[in-house]
């Protein structure tokens, strides 16, 4: 029956400067020997190259090597990546290889339960090598120092040994003999041993090919006369150093000393670990076995570009000023306040914004009690007077109770939802408005159900002004073209874009895709920042679990700002023309009165430069004839004409002209009694020449 022995080989680690990533690099090779006679095996060595290279050595159930093995015995694996075997040579010349091997064995007195243990071991080892191998061991000795073997600054070391031999009987009976009771040690001179093994390799003169020393240990150094530092200077001398803790934990210095020198650390934890840690040293000494070249497929590796450098923000700031109409309709008797007025959701006090509210003259009138109760919030000693109104038809007819029952829902309105406090609004009642529309058209009767919100505050009722935002790119839109090449086929990708520390945007995929179109705008809909550029990322990870991050990739963030009023444009030849309307009339009436007075010398003067022309349009709701509508249109227009030539004063009549257009061509549909009134309006087209 077919089997394997999967033995694991130190990770090689690759660690790149340059911000690659490697998903497997902390898992280790592994060796898999699928032939059926292969009990177990172990890795000798490991060279990196393309292609890599490993020497095994595969043994039977008796230990002893099994010949004949092909590429088609071995299998390597790292993770989920297979190698491609491309080679397997037999090892025939190691019992030719001319080697010589130290032995430093601890006999201290914690030695005296394992002594027998030790003796077998020994022999099992020693007799394992060819007749090209020379052996040398050596023990602690301590008292008589006559003959040392090994001095160091002018003093003995307490050191005895077996010059190097090639009679591996004469090494095996010497250990025998000094491996008693009587010659145990008080004392562990564990880095005289090491320097004394450095010594006695550099006192060999012969040639060899290769050069051990094997250091054999049960406690730390309790009286050696060098310092580690010192013992530690073996692994100039080219000697692969093989190093074993017995029954203690790992000691640093024979952990460093094994790495520096290229061999191994072992630890055994009790005595029958003895016998596998020897005969796996003889074995990377002088096992035959089988050398195996492999090679992976090349972990992946991306590169990113992208269509732009540099993303322009261009912001456009609009701003447009509405009039404020402090009037509020209800339907035929009743007092409940319409759903066109917009209640806002909970919690809306500490973030409403007035400047923010999207649309145009209807969407801002529909928010007036939101607009009215934020603003009172803020000027704590405002006050208002809410005024109730009927139109004296049917139900309505003398019904103050109806008209007060009004009031009290615009009051309650600012009460629930903007929390203002009862007493700074002053309630009143009564049947007709003071200026009111035709009680005999019903599109005037609709108009008088209503309340009337007046104060002594021109902040309060004054007219607010929109702030819009736009913003646009350029360009557009980004390509980002990454180039993917993973031999072990491609698993997954992420593209992240960072701005100022933090992730912006993700975009994942599993299919390689030759472009990404990238609108500037992150899963959320929002836009980055306009200050911080753009670090793009790009991660491949293939079907092996490697995986590859492209170093960031900048976008600079460029951000131009411009601003201007809505209704304004500019012509080929350079003139300005601007639209303003701001002025309301109430019903049948063409003075503009003292509130449209200061409308004007704030919003209206301010745009009028030197030189500017003026054309006042004057219109007018449906209510009435339209020969009368049109008369009333031109007398609101004349009216804010004769205004603007008593302000501007010399030649103002050759620059101001007046238009009334009556309700032919309305500024909004008469269809509610809101529109109606912002139908009764005069605007202003200022246009300004540019400098000579």
């Amino acid at each position: 029956m077919m089997h394997s022995h999967v033995i694991s080989m130190l990770a090689i680690l690759l660690f790149l400067s340059t911000g690659t990533l490697r998903a497997q690099m902390d898992v280790p090779m592994q060796l898999e020997c699928t032939h059926s006679a292969v009990a177990k095996s172990l890795v000798r060595s490991v060279t990196e190259g393309a292609p890599g290279s490993l020497t095994t050595t595969p043994v039977n159930a008796k230990g002893e090597h099994i010949p004949g093995l092909e590429t088609k015995d071995f299998r390597i694996t790292k993770g989920r990546k297979n190698a491609t075997i491309h080679s397997v040579e037999e090892i025939t010349a190691v019992e030719n290889t001319v080697m010589r091997v130290v032995f430093m064995v601890d006999n201290s007195q914690s030695m005296s339960p394992h002594l027998a243990l030790l003796r077998s071991t020994l022999e099992q080892t020693i007799s394992r090598f060819s007749d090209a191998v020379r052996v040398s061991v050596m023990f602690f000795r301590e008292g008589d120092m006559a003959s040392p073997a090994f001095e160091y600054n002018g003093k003995p070391l307490p050191l005895i040994r077996l010059p190097y031999t090639y009679d591996k009987a004469r090494a095996v009976d010497y250990a025998k003999k000094l491996l008693v009771e009587r010659n145990l040690t008080r004392n562990t001179y564990l880095y005289d041993g090491v320097l004394g093994a450095s010594l006695q390799v550099a006192a060999d003169t012969g040639t060899v090919d290769r050069s051990f020393a094997i250091i054999f240990s049960d406690g730390e150094d309790n009286a050696s006369r060098v310092e580690d530092a010192t013992a530690m200077r073996a692994d100039e001398s080219g000697t692969v150093y093989y190093t074993i803790d017995y029954l203690t934990q790992a000691n640093d210095f024979l952990v460093g000393l094994a790495k520096r020198t290229g061999g191994e650390h072992f630890q055994a934890r009790n005595a029958e670990d003895l016998a596998g840690i020897f005969e796996a040293i003889a074995n990377k000494i002088v096992a035959k076995g089988y050398t195996v070249r492999y090679s992976f497929k090349a972990p992946p590796q991306v590169a990113l570009q992208a269509s732009a450098e540099e993303m322009v923000m261009e912001e456009e700031v609009i701003r447009e000023t509405f009039p404020m109409l402090p009037y509020v309709f209800f339907e035929q008797a009743s007092a409940i306040l319409p759903d066109r007025y917009i209640r806002p959701a909970p919690g809306i006090r500490e973030t409403f914004d007035e400047g923010a509210i999207e649309g145009g003259a209807l969407d801002f009138y529909y928010n007036v009690l939101n607009i009215l109760g934020s603003r009172m919030r803020s000027m704590e000693d405002a006050h208002i007077t809410v005024t109730g109104y009927v139109n004296g038809i049917g139900a309505e007819k003398k019904n103050t109770t109806l008209a007060a029952d009004r009031a009290l829902a615009v009051q309650d309105f600012l009460r629930t939802v903007w929390g203002i406090d009862p007493s700074r609004i002053t309630m009143a009642k009564g049947e007709l408005p003071p200026v009111p529309s035709s009680s005999r058209d019903s599109l005037g009767q609709a108009e008088n159900r209503r309340v009337e919100i007046s104060s002594d505050s021109w902040e309060l009722l004054r007219p607010v002004t929109f702030v819009r935002r736009f913003v646009r790119t350029d360009p557009e839109s980004v390509v980002f073209t990454p180039t993917i090449q993973a031999e072990e086929g491609l698993a997954a990708w992420v593209l992240t874009v960072e701005q100022n520390g933090r992730e912006f945007d993700r975009r994942e995929g599993r299919q390689e895709e030759r472009s990404i179109r990238w609108n500037w705008k992150n899963r959320s809909g929002d836009m980055p920042e306009s200050q911080g550029d753009l670090l793009c990322r790009y991660l491949v990870e293939d079907e092996a679990g490697d995986s590859d991050l492209t170093d960031p990739l900048r976008i600079r963030v460029r951000e131009v700002r411009r601003e201007r009023r809505q209704n304004v444009s500019v012509t080929d030849d350079g003139i300005t023309k601007e639209k303003i309307s701001l002025i309301l009339f109430p019903f049948d009436v063409a003075e503009p009165g003292e509130r449209n007075a200061r409308i004007m010398e704030e919003y209206v003067y301010p745009r009028i430069t030197e030189g500017s022309s003026i054309t006042v349009n004057g219109y007018t709701d449906i209510i009435g004839s339209e020969e009368y509508n049109q008369k009333l249109s031109q007398q609101r227009a004349d009216a804010v004409r004769a205004i603007l030539s008593e302000t501007l004063g010399a030649g103002a009549d050759e620059r101001v002209e007046s238009i009334g257009h009556g309700e032919t061509d309305p500024v909004f549909p008469n269809t509610f009694p809101e529109t109606r009134f912002y139908n009764r309006t005069v605007s202003l087209m200022i246009e300004r020449y540019p400098a000579p």
